[in-house]
């Protein structure tokens, strides 16, 4: 019991609504994105996660698109940024992480995986789509982000869990990258060849007006929640 009332404590500290939204030391909020890059009016930010993985890139050489690297798997923990300061990738305050679902060609593009945000405190999820906007092909960056660093974006979210924190994303801003970048051309010398390229980021959640109502009526009932079980265990 007192692990559940721990992890809705810990879920509990995360709501943070859009006109709350904290400028972290170190964590960028809804003020760094780009003009470019910013949702449909109506949407804000409600939070943002610092995540730390690895990009898997696979060579192709038959294909000409991306020269000849696909990014086939992304695996990277996230990590709360409100109230904190860097370092935020510490050895156990991961609270979600980032992956790519199964290519499916009868449900997608099988060169487009959908990237899938898992939020662990209350299992919720969010899965996204091509970027709508990206700052790939602005002046001074080559096809993919500046040839260090991967690209700022802005992906929809067209998949999501029926509730929970993550399930009230409507779009999703990364800004940030360091490293992850794919390999060079030259690199893909034999069909298969894997290279796997570590990354960071930071990964804003934007919602719209009902979002945030059902956000708001969330937190009152993880506060009710909590209260509960202090309640029903006085030594919590």
């Amino acid at each position: 019991m007192k692990l559940l009332a721990t992890a809705l404590l810990a879920t509990l500290s995360s709501f943070v609504l859009a006109d709350r939204l904290p400028d972290v030391h170190g964590a960028p909020s809804a003020a760094y994105v780009k003009e470019s890059l910013r949702p449909p009016e109506n949407h804000n930010a409600f939070d943002v996660f610092y995540a730390k993985g690895n990009r898997v890139y696979q060579c192709n050489p038959e294909r000409t698109g991306f020269q000849h690297w696909y990014n086939v798997q992304t695996h990277a923990f996230l990590y709360p940024t409100k109230e904190r300061k860097e370092p935020f990738d510490l050895a156990g305050l991961e609270i979600g992480q980032v992956a790519m679902a199964p290519l499916n060609g009868t449900a997608v593009n099988p060169m487009d995986p959908v990237p899938v945000m898992y939020y662990y405190p209350d299992g919720s999820w969010v899965g996204t789509t091509r970027p709508l906007k990206t700052t790939t092909m602005e002046e001074g960056r080559s096809e993919r982000g500046d040839a260090a660093n991967l690209d700022d974006h802005l992906e929809p979210v067209v998949f999501n869990s029926d509730d929970g924190y993550f399930s009230h994303a409507k779009y999703v801003v990364r800004i940030g990258s360091l490293d992850g970048v794919r390999p060079a051309a030259e690199d893909c010398t034999y069909k298969g060849k894997l290279v796997n390229k570590p990354f960071t980021a930071f990964f804003l959640l934007y919602t719209d007006q009902e979002g945030e109502e059902n956000l708001a009526q969330e937190q009152e009932e993880w506060k009710r929640m909590v209260e509960e079980y202090r309640i029903a265990d006085p030594a919590y």
